[in-house]
């Protein structure tokens, strides 16, 4: 492995566009055994904004750090749950890059990514021992609910304690989830309405990004990948749109 070999995270299931790349290195971080470093990390926290600007941005991260394709290792990819409309976007640009640079993908939950980078921001040493992280993981799901699940991160496997799923949007039901749970994790609007003692994962300031890309990289280092056609989104949700007809009618009675 050459010192400019990197690995590629992107993760947009919060709403927000994560980007980070790292490499292997002492006197980074570490998650699960591997040292690391990040050589670029950016948020585009506009909606709206981010198809256009994801590749700009991701490509000026790569000149100023001395990056080209040929220096990647693989693509890491946070493939849901999440919004539908944002996994796609993450997919797609990471098939795309995949393809055009001839790398392997790690497609990762975003559960997973919510507790790598937990144990890639805290103490190094918390993360360090074989025995993985082991964290609740809960996300806002928009229409009442929350999509949540119950993990072991482990340097080559995820250990499922409660598979992803979908809660109520109330206090007593993620309280209930989360009750013998050594981490707590969560995005903002749920730490805001129902969590407030949950760890905050996912916001602009504690980026998936870092998370994504640094799992990815343990995971590409214990053989764990994927072909590009393999980054498919994930959909807990049985139905993730609704038709001309069930919008009008929500519409109907909303008025």
């Amino acid at each position: 492995m050459r010192d400019s070999d990197f690995v590629l995270g992107l993760s947009t299931s919060s709403g927000a566009a994560h980007v980070a790349a790292v490499q292997a290195g002492s006197g980074g971080a570490l998650l699960l055994g591997t040292a690391f470093k990040v050589l670029f990390e950016f948020s585009i926290t506009e909606y709206r904004s981010q198809s256009a600007e994801l590749l700009p941005r991701l490509g000026q991260g790569m000149v100023q750090a001395g990056l080209t394709g040929a220096n990647c290792l693989a693509i890491a990819v946070d493939i849901g749950p999440g919004g539908f409309t944002s996994l796609r976007t993450a997919c797609g640009v990471a098939q795309g890059l995949a393809t055009a640079w001839q790398v392997p993908c790690v497609p990762l939950s975003s559960f997973e990514c919510m507790a790598a980078t937990f144990a890639a921001r805290k103490d190094p040493d918390a993360s360090k021992g074989g025995e993985g992280v082991e964290a609740a993981c809960l996300m806002d799901a928009r229409l009442q609910e929350v999509y949540a699940a119950q993990l072991v991160l482990q340097a080559d496997r995820t250990l499922w304690i409660k598979q992803p799923g979908l809660l109520p949007y109330s206090s007593a039901a993620l309280h209930e989830f989360t009750r013998e749970a050594t981490n707590t994790l969560a995005d903002a609007p749920i730490r805001a309405d129902l969590l407030p003692q949950a760890l905050a994962v996912g916001t602009s300031d504690v980026s998936l990004g870092l998370g994504t890309a640094a799992l990815g990289h343990v995971r590409f280092s214990h053989g764990v990948v994927a072909t590009p056609l393999d980054c498919q989104p994930l959909y807990v949700r049985e139905k993730v749109a609704q038709t001309t007809q069930e919008r009008r009618a929500a519409r109907d009675v909303n008025l």
